[in-house]
């Protein structure tokens, strides 16, 4: 009742008028942030809306007893005022038959969202919710509860921060999978709208095992502890949709299949139509466990000047090869570098120039592109990240050089040319253009390896100078 009344009536102001308990109780003393509080509590000036309308006549004695009883005062005011909404207000109530959903969602943004367009997870978990009804024998069913669930039971795990679109997108292909009349034709929001209770309860087992599968063959198998270096995110539909049903799962096909797509110079998972070519192909492999890949084309100079970028296929691709060696750490040679804490701590992964950048810009031995090519990039532990700060390569590896260093450098792809150098303490002219070119020719031979059986073809825009490997 203390609280002036202003002409503005925004969140702060109603903030200072409207307490919950728990800014009110100062635990006997202990919390003296709240005993301004509680004494006018105590004193009848902080009441219980609820008292307002239960008991008015007792509000008004204490006030009266108090010396705030004139007609006039402001705590009197106050008390008429909210009595007089809470006694008159009346709540709106629209009962809106033989509609479909779309109009339900335009009246719903123009009278509660201001405008502003209902998410389309909220629509389905609306449209399919159910009440149970023990008289009836009827389950209740809440998708947004399922979804939570499912993501506690997988806590452990980064892809718990998986968003609800994506995770309704990959129920939305297995219920086409499943239901192929269900008129789920695609994964766009109309068609998500038309998901059924029924048809989600039907696969929700065999789904959250697929999806369960999914995350455990990035995270254990390739090693990308995190969804923010996943190339495509098509790619979680995809190989959610291989794994859905399948009790015998081919681990070799899933690999190349995965770097395949990621790093293939076309990018041939982009729409919904690939999609959907996508899933027919791994399909056919599920169904007779045969397939075959086409020719894997790839461009040097594209891996040559690839920059850190979280949007950029390639750059996600990169650093998930990367991540995929299991990289260890240069101080603590046989520790992995990319732990869960490591990923949990950043929006991005911690990452090292070899050649730092203030080293090149203050000895000008490369341009910027070299600079910044993701081939300059290595994971590195923060710690030793701001150890190594700006210093000479040939200086800094001085301080790791011990009979594990080239197997720590063999884990991130570095070329141990760079430390022959540094024990030779000399570098060679153009020491950055030759340890890319060296860098990317192991990238590509790694890459080669993962996609053995694939006729595999390397050209070059930057020199012209092409290479299959079958």
């Amino acid at each position: 009742m203390t609280i002036k009344l202003t002409d503005a009536t925004d969140d702060t102001s109603y903030a200072k008028r409207f307490l919950f308990w728990d800014e009110i109780d100062d635990r006997d003393g202990k919390l003296t942030a709240n005993t301004a509080r509680k004494n006018l509590y105590q004193d009848k000036l902080i009441v219980s809306l609820i008292d307002i309308i239960k008991n008015p006549g007792e509000i008004e004695r204490n006030l009266h007893k108090n010396g705030y009883g004139d007609f006039e005062n402001p705590y009197m005011q106050q008390l008429r005022r909210i009595r007089e909404v809470l006694y008159s207000y009346k709540i709106s109530f629209i009962e809106l038959r033989g509609i479909e959903v779309a109009e339900v969602c335009q009246i719903f943004e123009r009278i509660n969202q201001a405008g502003k367009p209902l998410d389309i997870f909220d629509i389905v978990v609306a449209k399919t919710f159910r009440s149970e009804n023990k008289t009836n024998n009827i389950s209740g069913f809440y998708l947004r509860e399922l979804f939570d669930q499912f993501k506690k039971s997988i806590f452990s795990s980064q892809y718990a921060n998986i968003d609800n679109w994506t995770l309704l997108q990959m129920l939305a292909v297995v219920v086409k999978l499943e239901f192929p009349e269900a008129g789920i034709q695609n994964i766009t929001d109309m068609y998500l709208n038309k998901l059924k209770t029924e048809h989600i309860e039907a696969v929700w087992s065999n789904f959250k095992i697929a999806v369960a599968k999914t995350f455990d063959f990035f995270d254990n198998i390739l090693h990308i502890k995190g969804g923010r270096l996943i190339p495509s995110r098509y790619l979680y539909l995809t190989i959610t949709a291989y794994f859905y049903r399948n009790d015998k799962p081919d681990y070799s096909f899933l690999n190349k299949y995965f770097w395949y797509y990621s790093f293939h110079n076309a990018d041939l998972l982009t729409n919904t139509t690939h999609l959907w070519e996508h899933i027919y192909f791994i399909n056919q492999q599920k169904a007779n466990s045969t397939y075959s890949f086409n020719k894997f084309d790839i461009d040097k100079n594209s891996i040559r000047k690839s920059f850190y970028s979280y949007r950029g296929r390639l750059s996600r691709a990169i650093l998930s090869l990367y991540a995929n060696h299991k990289p260890q750490d240069w101080a603590k040679p046989h520790r992995d570098i990319l732990s869960d804490v490591y990923y949990l701590l950043t929006d991005k992964p911690n990452l090292h120039h070899i050649f730092p950048v203030n080293f090149i810009n203050q000895s000008g031995i490369a341009s910027q592109i070299e600079c910044d090519s993701l081939m300059n990039i290595a994971y590195l532990s923060q710690i030793t990240n701001l150890k190594i700060s700006d210093k000479n390569p040939l200086d800094y590896l001085k301080e790791y050089d011990d009979s594990d260093l080239e197997t720590v450098l063999g884990s991130h792809l570095i070329p141990t040319m760079i430390l022959e150098w540094s024990r030779a303490d000399a570098l060679p002219e153009n020491a950055l253009t030759i340890f890319i070119e060296e860098r990317v020719n192991l990238l590509l031979e790694a890459l080669r390896l993962k996609l053995d059986g694939i006729e595999f073809y390397v050209f070059d825009m930057g020199n012209r100078t092409d290479n299959i490997y079958s």
